[in-house]
């Protein structure tokens, strides 16, 4: 059972890697995208002072941009290390490491199937840890009855010291009670206090795997419980910020449009180009998050639902 739960929570920590490597990629992709945009604005702007077209304005305006744009930067470099991080755990994980070259998915996996309601909780009976648990207070139970058992003395019921009966009556006969008795003894007369010392502490044992086994049960549902409610809150959360992604596009057009008839200033233009970058970012975050919580659903219930 042990092993089962290793592997399990191995194949779920590979799945969640291989996610966050996915994204970290994806991120990469949109940081760099940016970047682009930026270029292309500064460009767009130094040309425009090059024709001489209100270069006090444009001087603030490529100034701005020009701070965007290293900072757009910083973000690629590090959405790099984020990348190479994710990378390397991930080749640890499937006995690649250091090769650098595992590729992974190439974006990120839909989720295809909804969570049912009301699934039962004999779907835990499935956990390999919950079964470890539950044999080794079986196995603490067997440890302390063979303790009590010890208290008795064995008694061989075969021929020795002449006689060839195997009859208790005749072991016990009263011509030969006390000599066969003391020699057919095989558990120590004085060892009274060793023994009840090994029972209490074989019942401690069990009292201790019993605890932990309840904690076990306990931990298994709190696992089950958070990850069906983070699926409900990202799943909320997701639909929010593609709403989100949809108006920050919307008004970045806008504000580009105006921007070029001279409406609004660069500040306008620059804000709304950063919420639009800022809101797909928040979405990728969030889709990855759902994948990784649906992993750890997975392994709560110790399998698929």
């Amino acid at each position: 059972a042990d092993l089962h739960a290793a592997r399990l929570s191995l194949a779920a920590n590979t799945v969640k890697t291989a996610v966050t490597q996915a994204e970290a990629r994806q991120q990469l992709a949109l940081a760099e995208d940016n970047v682009k945009t930026r270029k292309i604005q500064l460009g767009v702007l130094d040309r425009q002072l090059d024709r001489g077209i209100d270069p006090d304005r444009l001087a603030l305006d490529i100034s701005l941009s020009r701070a965007d744009l290293a900072r757009a930067e910083s973000t690629v470099t590090q959405r790099r290390q984020d990348l190479d991080g994710a990378t390397r755990s991930l080749e640890r994980l499937l006995g690649g490491y250091p090769g650098g070259k595992e590729r992974g998915m190439a974006g990120l996996p839909s989720l295809k199937r909804t969570i049912p309601a009301g699934l039962p909780s004999e779907m835990l009976l499935r956990r390999p840890d919950l079964r470890a648990a539950e044999n080794r207070l079986a196995a603490e139970l067997r440890g302390e009855s063979a303790a009590k058992k010890a208290f008795l003395p064995s008694i061989r019921l075969t021929g020795d010291k002449g006689y060839s009966t195997q009859e208790l009556a005749s072991l016990l006969s009263a011509s030969s009670v006390i000599w066969t008795i003391s020699s057919q003894l095989t558990q120590p007369i004085f060892e009274g206090g060793r023994l009840k010392a090994g029972v209490e502490l074989a019942k401690a044992r069990y009292d201790e795997a019993l605890q932990q086994y309840a904690g076990s049960v306990l931990t298994a549902f709190q696992e089950v419980e958070t990850a069906l409610a983070a699926d409900a809150f990202l799943l909320q959360q997701e639909g929010q910020l593609t709403r989100a992604v949809e108006e920050a596009e919307r008004s970045d057009g806008l504000a580009q449009g105006q921007y070029e008839r001279g409406l609004v200033d660069v500040l306008t233009l620059l804000d709304a180009r950063q919420r639009a970058f800022d809101a797909r970012r928040a979405l990728l975050t969030v889709q990855a998050q759902r994948l990784r919580n649906r992993a750890d659903l997975h392994l709560a219930l110790g399998g698929a639902f």
